[in-house]
């Protein structure tokens, strides 16, 4: 997984387990895609400062995951998920089907799309707007 994927994730189930400090200089970084030096310049702080934090924050998120593992759970539930999904589109494509059998397979369609949802994260786009929200609410 893309280490840029894999903060994300981290983050969001973590996330908020920061500092608003962590939180906005992680969200800089990650989420806005500013340089070390602008961020810094943002803070008030030096490229190293941020480093440094940048550093911590990432070892705090991967501490909490090697403890919880709520990262590996949720992509192995997903994975798990998308197995089904793959198995009843396989049943729908044999043909001829039943009225019964085509009628659970819908029922069980729109349950795993229920599913799917619930499991999937925010988009970036939310997670953006999440991020700025906090920015204006802290006023930074």
């Amino acid at each position: 997984m893309d280490d840029i994927v894999r903060m994300g994730l981290l983050y969001d189930f973590y996330g908020g387990l920061l500092t608003p400090k962590q939180q906005r200089v992680f969200g800089y970084y990650y989420l806005e895609n500013l340089s070390l030096a602008e961020i810094a310049e943002e803070e008030g702080t030096t490229r190293q400062a941020v480093h440094d934090l940048l550093q911590r924050t990432e070892k705090l998120l991967e501490g909490w995951e090697s403890k919880l593992g709520l990262v590996a759970r949720y992509l192995e539930e997903l994975e798990a998920v998308k197995e089904v999904e793959e198995a009843v589109r396989e049943l729908n494509r044999l043909q001829p089907m039943d009225e019964r059998v085509a009628a659970g397979l819908t029922r069980v369609r729109a349950a795993l799309s229920r599913l799917l949802s619930i499991l999937e994260l925010e988009t970036e786009e939310e997670q953006g707007s999440k991020f700025r929200e906090t920015r204006v609410n802290t006023g930074n």
